[in-house]
C-alpha cells in the first residue's frame, strides 16, 4: 500500500455514471422505458456504480482508521460527472450527455464494428459540444468539469 511506503495524501476515485456511457447504452439498451431515468441513462448500471461507490468509501473509512497518518480522501466521480448529463446544455454541451463524438453510428454514435479509430468512424467536428468521446471515455470538455468539481468543488471528501 502507497500509505506503508510513506504517502501522505491519497486520492481514491469512485465510479462514473456507467449508465449514461453510449457503449453501456448500447449494449444493453431495451424499449422497456422503466429501465431508463429522466436522462436517458440505464438506472440499473448508474445503481450498480452507486452500490460500488457505497462500499469503497466504507472501506476506505475502515482505511482511515488504520492509517490515522494519511489524509485518504474520496473522490466523488459520480457526483462530479452526474452534472455532464443532468443539465448538459447548461455546460455547454449541445449534443447532450448521451452521444459519442467519434464512432460508427447509431442512437448514441457506438458500435463494435466501428469503433473509434476504426474504419467506418468517424469524429465529430466539435468534441467540446459533447460529454462522451467514444462510447467509453469523456471528452476533454467533460474531465475539466470534473475535475473543477473534485479539485474546487464538493466532490471530493475531505475536501482537497
Amino acid at each position: 500500500m502507497v500509505i506503508e511506503e510513506g504517502a501522505k495524501d491519497v486520492v481514491v476515485p469512485g465510479n462514473f455514471p456507467i449508465g449514461c456511457w453510449a457503449a453501456y447504452l448500447t449494449m444493453f439498451g431495451t424499449k422497456n422505458k422503466s429501465a431508463y431515468d429522466g436522462n436517458g441513462c440505464l438506472k440499473a448500471f448508474n445503481s450498480f456504480s452507486k452500490y460500488h461507490n457505497a462500499q469503497l468509501k466504507l472501506g476506505l473509512e475502515q482505511l482511515r482508521q488504520k492509517y490515522p497518518q494519511a489524509r485518504i480522501m474520496y473522490a466523488d466521480y459520480y457526483g462530479a460527472a452526474k452534472a455532464l448529463f443532468d443539465t448538459p446544455r447548461h455546460l455547454g454541451l449541445k449534443t447532450g450527455g448521451l452521444i459519442a463524438c467519434c464512432g460508427g453510428g447509431g442512437p448514441y454514435n457506438f458500435n463494435f464494428t466501428a469503433r473509434c479509430g476504426h474504419e467506418g468512424s468517424k469524429a465529430c467536428k466539435d468534441p467540446s459540444t459533447y460529454a462522451n468521446w467514444d462510447g467509453l471515455h469523456l471528452t476533454e470538455t467533460a474531465y475539466s468539469h470534473i475535475a473543477t468539481g473534485l479539485l474546487k468543488g464538493t466532490f471530493t471528501s475531505p475536501p482537497i
